[in-house]
């Protein structure tokens, strides 16, 4: 399952093209971090979602935000 999430971030972020793009709309961030977009609005209305910035009415979401909400949400594998 890892994998195929490192799989769709790499997808994502070769589609994004520009290594200087620090912001993804809400369907792209979605994508990045493998929700629907229903699902990443649920977070952000219920709290508990990566950060995320309004502008006008427009959601973006920094790319350092959700790696950063990524990677709090990872669990080592029972051993």
């Amino acid at each position: 399952m890892e994998a195929e999430i490192l799989q769709r971030l790499e997808a994502i972020e070769a589609k994004v093209g520009r290594p200087d793009r620090e912001y993804l709309s809400a369907e792209e961030a979605a994508g990045f971090v493998g929700l629907s977009k229903q699902q990443l609005d649920i977070h952000r209305m219920n709290g508990g979602g990566p950060a995320f910035h309004k502008v006008g009415r427009r959601v973006l979401y920094s790319i350092h935000d959700l790696r950063a909400w990524m990677a709090s949400h990872r669990k080592e594998p029972l051993s």
